[in-house]
């Protein structure tokens, strides 16, 4: 959209002013999400639908010991409906939690400074969270693999991934959960934002936690996000909230894979971030041997 002022409105404008207006994407992400998980949305909407349609029969036959049953489980849909798109705003919107952005916090990341984001080819964060550096730069690294991330919703995502723009800001590669494409100990930052959960099976969640280990500098920083089972997720998502790891697990996971969790912090109850250092020196031993540091 153009805004045009006309210049006899202000003699001392001699030129017109064009002003761009960008479309708002308050709802971008949530409008992401849905049509990546579409099929759940669709069955939610297509049981209130017969919900409807099944009331609405009976009380036209005179069957009235199902109209309550049907408006039991009409609210029942409706809430999971809500809950389900307000957890999906929440998480995937600008305005919303923005994992990311309170990771960068978390590690103390500087506009200067070189981070590795590993993706999987969503490629929306990168994209946010490159407006907060200067000089600095995020490697992002795709280690999908259609083995070993096997979710029909992650597929979908992909295909609707935003292009990746030219920007010296931002450098695209390509890897793998076991062969992160850097040197050893070459990067100070490596930001994982609910990537290991896409893994099904946990040994390949422990050799992308020791890829990351291998890369990260001495006291180089690994800054993870995970959604957790707690009881917001429970009210959210009912049943499907056992898939969710407790707490404990993600702590126990880094332990396992030589990190120490320096920080925490639970955001609305709907998703856990972490951060964990690279241990060097005398921590590194004392890890090791599991002495208290």
């Amino acid at each position: 959209m153009i805004v045009v002022i006309p210049c006899h409105l202000f003699p001392g404008l001699n030129v017109l002013y064009l002003a761009p207006m960008k479309r708002s994407t308050r709802y971008r992400g949530i409008t992401r999400h849905v049509s990546a998980n579409w099929p759940i949305f669709a069955v939610m909407y297509i049981g209130l639908v017969l919900v409807l349609l099944i009331s609405g029969i009976s009380l036209q036959k005179g069957w009235l010991s199902f109209v309550p049953l049907m408006l039991a489980l009409g609210i029942v849909l409706v809430y999971f409906l809500g809950t389900s798109l307000w957890a999906a705003h929440k998480l995937h919107d600008l305005d919303g939690l923005r994992p990311y952005d309170v990771l960068f916090d978390m590690g103390q990341i500087k506009a200067t400074d070189s981070i590795v984001y590993v993706d999987l080819g969503l490629r929306v964060a990168p994209l946010h969270l490159r407006r907060r550096l200067t000089t600095g730069k995020i490697i992002v690294v795709d280690v999908y693999n259609p083995q070993w991330t096997t979710g029909q919703a992650l597929i979908r995502a992909r295909a609707q991934a935003p292009q990746p723009p030219s920007d010296p800001r931002l450098v695209w590669q390509n890897g793998r959960f076991d062969l992160l494409p850097l040197p050893d100990k070459s990067v100070p930052f490596v930001m994982l934002d609910q990537i290991l959960s896409q893994c099904w099976q946990e040994g390949d969640r422990v050799r992308l936690l020791k890829e990351a280990h291998r890369i990260l500098t001495p006291n180089g920083r690994l800054l993870l996000a995970e959604r957790i089972r707690t009881q917001t997720n429970w009210l959210v998502y009912g049943p499907g909230g056992a898939r969710f790891k407790p707490v404990d697990y993600w702590q126990d996971l880094l332990q396992e894979t030589g990190f120490i969790v320096r920080r925490q912090e639970n955001l609305s109850g709907l998703i856990y971030c972490f951060r964990a250092d690279n241990p060097s020196g005398s921590e590194a031993r004392q890890l090791a041997l599991a002495l208290p540091i």
